[in-house]
């Protein structure tokens, strides 16, 4: 089950706010991240569902992955575009079979939230209202 810090760290990840960031990373670090994976992935099927139904083009998701691997920093762990294309198209097709690595995994839709999320792209009562939808999402499994 998340916690309301998990809540608040993926908030201020995406907006962010680094500092708060770290304080609240370092306080999970002590109380424990226990569903903070599930968590991120109600986060991230929501986020891609906005961007992304099952009409989409699977061009569009090669382009937003490509776009989003080339304005990762330097220093960012590598992702697998086929991986980050394939959990995408998961997101919004149930029927996409995955058999992804769970590290890449977790990397992969920690990027995609911030790319789908971040720079304003969704002003705070909509992001509010997602992490509230992804949270309630995540304590029911």
């Amino acid at each position: 089950m998340s916690s309301p810090e998990m809540v608040d760290y993926i908030r201020t990840m995406v907006r962010s706010d680094h500092e708060a960031n770290d304080r609240i990373e370092a306080r999970l670090d002590q109380i424990g991240w226990d569903g903070f994976p599930t968590l991120l992935g109600a986060v991230f099927y929501f986020a891609v569902n906005r961007r992304f139904d099952e009409r989409t083009p699977r061009g569009a998701i090669m382009r937003f992955v490509a776009d989003m691997r080339a304005a990762t920093q330097t220093g960012t762990p590598e992702i697998d575009a086929n991986a980050a294309k394939t959990l995408i198209r998961a997101a919004v097709d149930p029927d996409v079979e995955t058999a992804i690595d769970p590290q890449m995994a977790g990397r992969i839709q920690g990027l995609v939230i911030l790319a789908i999320l971040s720079d304003d792209a969704v002003a705070d009562d909509d992001l509010e209202a997602l992490l509230a939808e992804a949270a309630a999402l995540a304590s029911r499994v």
